[in-house]
Order: C-alpha cells, then structure tokens, then sequence
C-alpha cells in the first residue's frame, strides 16, 4: 500500500553557504515531531525548485520550501505557476528570510514547523515582474533595480560570501544613471541609485527599504532613492531599525502598476532582481495582484511584533 504524504518539502542543500545539513536535521525533527506527513525533496541546480515545485503541487501536495530566500522564491513562483491553487509555505534556513517574513514567520525553524501543524492560511498580495526580454517571475517582498541589484546579482555570484565586503566593492565603481519611473498617476525621472517596487518592506536580512509597504492593500511602495553614494552607505544602518522614512531624497509612492525604463538608451541598463532572483537587464514591468495567492502563514503577524518588542514599534510606523 503506497502512503501519500501531505507536504513535499524542497530544500536547498547549500542555504547558509553550504551549512545546512544541521538545520535541515531539525526541520525534519520538528516536523516528525508535530506529526506532520511529508516527502522531502533535494535541489540539484539552480531553477530546479520551480521545477519540482510546479510538478509536486500537480501530484496534489502541498509545496513547502525549506532554505534562504532564493529557494523560496522559487518554490513560490513554481506552486503558483502550476495552476493548482496548492498551498504553499516556508520554513525559514537562509542567511535573510525576507520571504518567509512578508507573510510573519519569524527565522525559527520549530515554530514555523508549528504554522505548518497549525493549519492556518489566508491570501496576501503578491507582485509579478515581467522584462522586455520576457523573463517573469512571481515575488512576495521586493523587486528593485539599481546599486541593490548588482549587490544581488555579486552575492548570487560569489554565493553570499562577504556580503558587506560586496556592497563596498560595488559601492566604490557606482555611477548612477537616469531613469523614467512610470506609475499609475505619476512619472519620476531622474538620477537614482536604486527604485525599490515592494510588495512588502525588507530585503537583505531585514533592510526595511519600503517600510510602509503592506501585503493586504493591493498596492506597490516606491522608494526611489538619489543619495550620493557614500552617504548611502550610511543610510543602511537605518534600513534595520525601520527608520530611514521619510528621507529628503527619497521619493516614495504607491501605484498598482509600475514601468521601469533607462532615461538614455545609451547608457549600460540597470538590472532588475525580485526576492534576490536576478531576472536581467531593464526596461522591467511590476504588476501587484490583490490577494492573489493563498499562503500557510500564522494568525498574527510574528514578525512585526518581535520587531516591535525589539525597536519600539512597528516597522510600518514611519513618524515615530
């Protein structure tokens, strides 16, 4: 008699620079321990997960994926792209944990076994980015395009080694370059070091770039960010407090919609990434879809209450 498993669990068995196998043993601990029925599948390249994604949710599981961000952008672009309506979740084991973080799950492997367990879900927002080039991708935190998306593109690289050492590196050759930001009811144009499109606030291990941004009101926030590029630097420390916003030169907006385009064709384009899935060179559209997926996720938002116990407040909360 063939046993049918509830969950398949897609892990990547390279998360936290190759560190995983002790994570990946306690997953699968809490799991047993929760009496939760699952498959576990390994990744063998990169782009796999959506693969195996796509297929298990057809085979009728629910899709869980276990690893960093990478993975769980994938797995998530892979369920969706299935067409089944399959729920899909995230036991955080990455070096940032943005993804699992969009929808509350704290960087805590036993409770976000206990979300599984707990049977809850609910849809949230989600964006989709598609390129000139026709490269598209589902994404739940941000898609940004500027000095934040080579700094993805030479972590993806270099496989997150020394990733502050990587923002210095790229920080030291910066040149930025003109942009035309087209929204529903507004136009930037101009320099900018970075445009931001969030679904969600963070990137980066916690960055709170788009620190407004909510998952449940169908809208995108805007940062677009002209700040010299050493001042920049400066800037990031706030980026983990939640307190960056407001910012005189940073323009922020909300639009359903967003197009992103080089000013001057001439120039070398920007690159465009989406929960750290580099996806190519601009022009790049962003869509957001109002509850567009549904998502195991806890009850309340975990993340914004440790955050608050840790700062003082919520990371939404800008006038602090």
């Amino acid at each position: 008699m063939k046993i049918i498993e509830d969950y398949a669990i897609i892990y990547n068995p390279i998360a936290k620079k190759g560190k995983a196998k002790e994570d990946l043993e306690y997953a699968f601990k809490c799991l047993e321990d929760f009496n939760i029925s699952y498959k576990s599948v390994e990744t063998e390249y990169d782009g796999h997960a959506i693969e195996l994604a796509r297929q298990l949710a057809k085979d009728g599981y629910k899709v869980i994926a276990a690893g960093g961000d990478g993975t769980a952008n994938q797995v998530f672009h892979g369920v969706i792209t299935s067409n089944t309506g399959a729920l899909c979740g995230f036991i955080p084991m990455g070096s940032g944990n943005d993804i699992p973080a969009a929808v509350g799950i704290r960087a805590d492997i036993r409770r976000a076994c206990e979300i599984i367990a707990e049977g809850n879900s609910s849809k949230c927002d989600i964006g989709f980015a598609k390129t000139d080039e026709g490269v598209e991708r589902y994404f739940l935190g941000i898609g940004s395009q500027g000095f934040d998306a080579e700094v993805a593109r030479r972590s993806n690289v270099k496989g997150g080694k020394n990733y502050n050492l990587i923002i210095f590196q790229t920080l030291f050759g910066w040149k930025s370059r003109e942009l035309v930001v087209k929204m529903d009811n507004e136009i930037y144009e101009g320099y900018a070091n970075l445009v931001a499109v969030g679904n969600s606030g963070a990137y980066g291990g916690g960055m709170y770039i788009c620190q407004k941004a909510r998952i449940n009101d169908g809208l995108f926030d805007i940062s677009i960010a002209d700040i010299g590029k050493f001042k920049l630097l400066v800037q990031f420390k706030k980026m983990y407090s939640a307190s960056l916003l407001p910012h005189p030169n940073i323009h922020e907006y909300q639009s359903k919609k967003v197009r992103i385009e080089m000013k001057n064709l001439d120039d070398d384009p920007y690159i465009c990434q989406v929960d750290g899935e580099v996806l190519g060179p601009l022009p790049v559209t962003y869509e957001t879809i109002k509850d567009g997926y549904e998502l195991i996720r806890p009850k309340t938002n975990e993340v914004a209450e440790e955050f608050k116990e840790k700062y003082g407040h919520y990371f939404y909360e800008c006038d602090h």
